[in-house]
Formats: structure tokens, C-alpha cells, sequence
């Protein structure tokens, strides 16, 4: 009797046990957490006006057009070689912007699904707390690395827009010279 009362009290406890949940509330919310870094860095993604680096770009490579007209003469195209040069490494310096701006998108919603899988992983037990832990430092890094890069635009950003507007200025009336005689033939 005492052996059946045993085995009863053994099955008993394996059976709680084993049906007793694993609380992942706390890991859930670090998934949670990492999606918001991941939506605030489309944000800062988002205040990046990519429609004013279009027009700039667009601009930029009608200024260029400008700089290679038919009707100035060698000496003209020499003294305006430098500012040429600018206008060269904006655009070139836009186009690159746009590609790493897009590729940052694409790695931000590649990392959104991660994490999404990472946490529904966990949820449906697929994974074990420390495999979790493990993908979740990885996903921390990648972050960090996608947060580099953001700010890095950011900075570009700022950088490539005020030497355009700054070229623009010191060069207006040299613009307005240069469509006069574009127009002159057209």
C-alpha cells in the first residue's frame, strides 16, 4: 500500500510538473522591446525627407548639364571645374544616401520578422530559454550595427543637403548666366 501510495504521489507530481507553464512573460517583453527599437528606427528612417534629396539629385545633375554647355569656352569650363567637381560628388554622395536608405529599410523589416519569429518561437516553444537568450543577443547586435548606420543618414543627410544649399547660394548668379545662355539657343 505504501509502494501504491508512492507511485501515486510520484505520477501526481511528474504530471504537475510537466503540465505546470513556464512563465515567458519577461522574455516576451524583450521581443516586445526590441520591435519598438525597430519601429523608432523607421521613424528616424521616416524624418529623412527622401523626396527632398530627389529634387536635389534631379537638380544637382541639371547643374552639371549646365557646366558642360556647348558655348563656353575652355577657359570658362576650367573656372568652373571645381564647382563641377561638387555637383559630381553631391550626386554621386545622393545616390549613394538613397541605396544604403534602402537597404537600411530592408534590414529593419527583415529584423521586424526575426524578432516576430523569435517570439512566436518562444511562445510555441520551439525554442528553450537559453536558445532564446542566445537569438536574442544576436538580434541586440543587429540593432545596434542598423542604429550605427541610421545615424550615420542622419548625418549625411544634414551634411550632403547644407553643402547643396551652400553651393547653390555661392553659385546663383553663375546659374543664372549659364540658363541664360541655354536659353539663348533653345
Amino acid at each position: 500500500m505504501m509502494l501504491k501510495n508512492t507511485y501515486y504521489i510520484f505520477i501526481s507530481a511528474l504530471l504537475l510538473s510537466s503540465c505546470q507553464e513556464i512563465n515567458i512573460n519577461k522574455e516576451v517583453n524583450y521581443t516586445l522591446l526590441l520591435d519598438s527599437l525597430v519601429l523608432h528606427q523607421n521613424e528616424l528612417l521616416e524624418e529623412l525627407d527622401t523626396t527632398k534629396i530627389n529634387e536635389y539629385l534631379k537638380k544637382a545633375q541639371e547643374r552639371l548639364a549646365l557646366f558642360e554647355l556647348e558655348d563656353l569656352s575652355y577657359f570658362q569650363k576650367q573656372w568652373l571645374l571645381h564647382e563641377k567637381i561638387a555637383y559630381q560628388k553631391i550626386v554621386s554622395s545622393f545616390y549613394l544616401f538613397n541605396n544604403k536608405t534602402d537597404s537600411l529599410r530592408n534590414d529593419l523589416g527583415f529584423s521586424k520578422k526575426q524578432i516576430r519569429a523569435l517570439k512566436n518561437d518562444l511562445v510555441h516553444r520551439h525554442l528553450s530559454k537559453e536558445q532564446f537568450s542566445a537569438y536574442l543577443l544576436e538580434e541586440q547586435k543587429a540593432l545596434g550595427k542598423l542604429n550605427i548606420l541610421t545615424e550615420k543618414l542622419r548625418s549625411t543627410f544634414h551634411n550632403n543637403t547644407e553643402q547643396f544649399d551652400s553651393l547653390e547660394a555661392k553659385l546663383q548668379g553663375v546659374f543664372i548666366q549659364l540658363n541664360a545662355i541655354q536659353n539663348k539657343h533653345e
